[in-house]
Parts: C-alpha cells; structure tokens; sequence
C-alpha cells in the first residue's frame, strides 16, 4: 500500500462538506495576499508614479513561495507532534490574523510615505503566507480520503481564482473610490472574517507508535523514488503551459487587443468560465480517476497550444484570439485542479506538508525560468516558435505521462 494511503485508525476526520469551506477560506486568504502583492499594489504604486524599476522589485516577494520548501520540515516537525493533537489550527489561525494586522499597520503607514515600509511588510506578509500554505496544504492531504483529493483541488484552485477577484479586482476598486487606507484596511477585515471559520476545525491526534515514525525531513522526501518521479512529471506538465501562459497576453496586444479588453475578459467571463472548468474537472476526477482527466487536459492543452501556434503564424480576427484565450485559460484552471491532485498521491503520510510544498515549490521555479525562456524565445524567434516549443512540452508529457505512472505505482508497491 502506497505510504500516502496508510490510514491511522486514531484520525478523526471532518466531514467533507465542512473541510472544503473551511479550507476553502484559507486559500481565498492567501491568493489574495498574493494577488494584492502580484497584481494589485504594482498597479496602485504605478498610478502614484512609482518607477518601473522600483515595482519589479516586487518579483522578489515570489522567493519565499520558491524556498518555502527549505524550512517545511521544521514547520511540519512542529504541526505534527509526537503525541496528542496536531498543531495545524494554531499555524494557519496565528498567521493570518498577522498578516491581518500587518495590512493594517501598512494601510495606516499609507502609500505615499515611501516604498521601503511597505516592501519589508509585504515581504514578511508573503514569508508568513507561503508558511501558512505548509501547514495548511498538509491539514487538507491528511484529512482527505483519497477519494476525495480531487475536491480538495478543486477548492484549492477555486480559492486561488476568488482571491485574484478579491485581491486584484475589489482591492482595485476600493482603492480608486475611498483610497488606499480603507482598501487595505477592507483586506485585512476580509481576511479575519474567511479565516474565523478555522477556529472551529478539529486536528487529528498522532496514533500511539508514532514516536516510531521518521521525522520530516527533505532527506526522507528525496530518498523516495515517487517523489522523484513526481518532480518530472511536473516538468513536463508545467513548462509548456507555463511558457504559453506569461507570453499570451503579450501576444494578444500585439495583435490589436487592448489591456482594458485583456482585463474585462480575464474578470468576468474568463473568470467565470474558469471557475466552472475547475468543477467539471473535479467532477471528471471523481468520475474518472485524476490520471485519466490530466491525460485529458494534456490533450486539450495541445489543442489550444497548437492553435496560438497556429494563429502566430497566419494571424486571426480578435474575436477569435478572444475565445481561444478564454477557453484555454479554462484549460489550464482545469489542469491544475487534475495534476495537483494526481501529486497528492505521492505525498507521505508522515510529512505531507513537506512533500506537497516540494512539489509547489518546483512549480514556482519552473514558472520562473520557463516564463524568462517564453520571452527570450518570442523575442527573437517569434511567438509562433515559441507556443510551437510550449505544444512540444505538452506532447512529451501526454506520451510520458503512463511511463512515470507505472514507475510511481512500482515504487509504492515497493514502498508498501
């Protein structure tokens, strides 16, 4: 039996119902975080004049969500006791109600007084959001039935896209009509009021023996071959798609849309239509098993690859680039939902945080130099090679993809 489905008779699992809204509140918290520091503040900091070159600084936010995995042993070592119950509520609770408080220190400092104070507050709110995302991604893993880990996707992805409309889209409007006291200020509230409900979840209680289980360490993640495996399939899953992903918008405005026309389309109906993707993707899951729905995405994303390749070469009207935009967006929201969910099955029982926060954190530097790649290939060989080059990643992972599979599922056998 694969070490990710060994079941402690001492779990006292929550109902599904109830953990995906409380889980779900969780990461509505931290995609707004996120989406304020990626997409919001640049925005304001620029329509107060910011330079440039100031605001790219903000990229540097991203590096705790790469590194994270470096200090996940000791949080899960610490989450995860000896005996007696697990300390995930204390971890997720303590650390948004400061990030709370710190968007409120920094709504007061205001935006005028300098960049300085609002980069090192910033900065400490994403070292405490990507430790949260530890002890919160390994809560979830351990609580679902593995049945059920594609709902737990679903909850996660769907998070992340209502946290971009909080904290992109409302923070957006709230600045440009009451200013950005009462905007951050209305962030930290809504932070408090979707992190409340996790005051009342119940942590499981480590089983009696399990001073015999090994410690979490990134030596005991690395030393099993699953993992390893699981580090390929991401890069190969996640290269093209990133690739395509950070040059698509580029794309589109050299071709006559305008950034206004991205931004609608993006907020409503592609977040929409995104929103609805990510539940048809859990459903297909549940259906299907989550390997049969990413051999699926795998081959729509060749699809909609293969037309933006196709459109970089012979050029198409907007309404078109419009609706393949969309409907690749949705895609791609949908993707994630199926790959996240077939890497929970290769997470250990003993260190689920650390396991799955790898796994993230491969994600993140391969968005990172796959997205320098995409810019540098466009640039000088044109769009066309470059979503030619990203519809190639996306093949090899299709062909792959049942490879890796049947040597994950040796090593488990192994493992159990």
């Amino acid at each position: 039996m694969a070490a990710s489905a060994l079941e402690d008779p001492q779990r006292a699992r929550l109902p599904l119902a109830r953990l995906l809204f409380l889980m779900g509140g969780v990461y509505t918290v931290q995609s707004t975080v996120g989406a304020m520091m990626f997409q919001g503040v640049p925005t304001v900091l620029r329509s107060s004049g910011a330079a440039l070159d100031m605001i790219g600084l903000v990229s540097l936010f991203m590096v705790p969500w790469a590194l994270k995995f470096l200090w996940s042993p000791f949080v899960e070592g610490w989450r995860i006791p000896v005996t007696g119950p697990r300390r995930s509520r204390v971890i997720i609770v303590t650390g948004q109600v400061i990030i709370a408080a710190l968007l409120v220190v920094l709504a007061l400092h205001g935006i005028e007084q300098g960049f300085g104070v609002l980069f090192i507050g910033f900065g400490v709110i994403a070292l405490i959001a990507a430790t949260v995302d530890i002890a919160g991604d390994g809560f979830m893993i351990e609580q679902l039935k593995p049945e059920h880990r594609g709902w737990g996707n679903v909850i996660q992805v769907g998070g992340g896209y209502a946290g971009i409309m909080i904290g992109t889209g409302l923070f957006l409007v709230l600045v440009d009509r009451f200013g950005w006291l009462i905007a951050t200020a209305a962030m930290a509230g809504i932070a408090c009021f979707l992190t409340a409900p996790f005051l009342t979840a119940r942590d499981i209680s480590s089983s009696d023996g399990a001073e015999e289980r090994p410690r979490p360490s990134l030596r005991n993640a690395f030393a099993r071959s699953d993992i390893r495996w699981g580090l390929l399939t991401i890069l190969l899953s996640q290269i093209g798609l990133r690739m395509i992903t950070v040059m698509t918008g580029p794309f589109l405005i050299d071709n006559g849309l305008s950034a206004s026309t991205i931004g609608i389309l993006t907020g409503t109906i592609g977040t929409a239509l995104c929103i609805v993707f990510i539940v048809l993707s859990g459903l297909a899951i549940r259906r299907w098993t989550a390997r049969r729905t990413l051999s699926g995405m795998l081959v729509l994303q060749i699809l909609s690859f293969g037309l933006f390749t196709l459109f970089a070469l012979a050029p198409q009207q907007d309404t078109l680039l419009s609706g393949l935009f969309l409907v690749q967006s949705a895609i791609i929201a949908g993707s994630f939902v199926a790959l996240y969910t077939v890497i929970m099955d290769w997470t250990s029982a003993h260190q689920a945080g650390t396991d799955f926060t790898i796994f993230q954190c491969t994600d993140a530097l391969v968005s990172v130099f796959a997205g320098f790649g995409s810019g540098i290939i466009a640039e000088h060989f044109g769009y066309g090679i470059c979503f030619g080059i990203a519809t190639g990643f996306a093949a090899s992972a299709l062909v792959l993809l049942p490879v890796i599979l049947r040597r994950t599922d040796k090593a488990q056998s192994h493992a159990g």
